[in-house]
């Protein structure tokens, strides 16, 4: 009874110095109570979504890790947007006095008129990306013209990350085509034009060289480096291919580190990517 009058005290204060101010500076202060404790809860289930993924990863049985972070950003995105609709109809109802126009129109036509077809569209998009298993936090995808490493996987949009550290938002409803560069080995192809004056033997033998010497660097490969053979007679230069499959991902090193070793080893023994001279017919 006591913490009762003090209560009551207090808010007659406050009507007589407030005055006619009173009951708006209430609802203001109602309103980002609500707003700051929405947040908060947000943030602290974001936290504990994600430290129970975490122990999952632990587990002798599990799905992959990468699966485990696309459902934990996933969840946690639902979570978070479960928790800002209930704030938003709180206070549209509770502070604002509103629930006879909630009732009227239904939580259904409210949802509409506040523009959420949209984020019905990617909400349900993005289940079933998750379903079909089309990517998972941490794959190389390519969306329409962005190619990025997924980031992170919201109820409505995907957020990927570029090469130069760009970051595309792409709402999940607009992803219509996605070509996933994680999945499956990779083809390393390296080209390499040898000039029509090189001895055919002499760079066979640097070639092969060179395939031995990558082998060993990295433990990378499902199908060790060979050569090819040649795949082209261009007009200043013969095409020699080099080709070799690795894990996802791990393509570009192996490629770089071939075109590297064959340079080194061509300038080491004199022989040409391309004839220096070009005969041309007099009219």
């Amino acid at each position: 009874m006591n913490e009762f009058s003090i209560l009551t005290k207090i808010d007659n204060y406050l009507k007589d110095f407030l005055g006619g101010f009173h009951d708006p500076v209430f609802k203001v202060g109602k309103i980002i109570l609500i707003i700051v404790f929405s947040i908060l809860i947000a943030k602290a289930g974001k936290i504990i979504i994600r430290k129970f993924f975490e122990k999952q990863k632990n587990l002798k049985f599990k799905m992959s890790d990468k699966k485990l972070d696309t459902m934990s950003t996933l969840i946690a995105s639902v979570f978070k947007y479960v928790v800002y609709i209930w704030a938003i109809l709180m206070i549209l109802s509770d502070v604002l006095n509103l629930k006879s126009v909630l009732a009227a129109a239904g939580v259904g036509g409210v949802a509409i008129g506040l523009g959420a077809q949209s984020l019905i569209k990617d909400t349900i998009s993005g289940f079933f990306i998750l379903l079909e298993d089309q990517f998972a936090v941490g794959d190389l995808i390519t969306v329409d013209t962005m190619t990025g490493t997924v980031e992170n996987m919201e109820l409505r949009v995907t957020r990927l990350k570029s090469f130069n550290g760009d970051t595309y938002i792409i709402p999940n409803g607009e992803i219509k085509r996605v070509t996933n560069h994680t999945r499956d080995n990779k083809m390393v192809i390296v080209d390499i034009p040898v000039a029509y004056s090189s001895s055919m033997e002499k760079v066979y033998e640097i070639a092969h060289g060179v395939c031995e010497e990558v082998k060993a660097e990295f433990a990378v490969f499902t199908e060790f480096p060979s050569v090819m053979g040649i795949t082209e007679l261009g007009k200043q230069s013969i095409n020699l291919r080099i080709i070799a499959r690795t894990y996802p991902n791990e393509q570009w090193a192996v490629e770089r580190r071939i075109r590297w070793k064959i340079k080194e080893a061509f300038e080491k023994t004199g022989l040409e990517f391309y004839d220096r001279t070009v005969v041309t017919k007099e009219d």
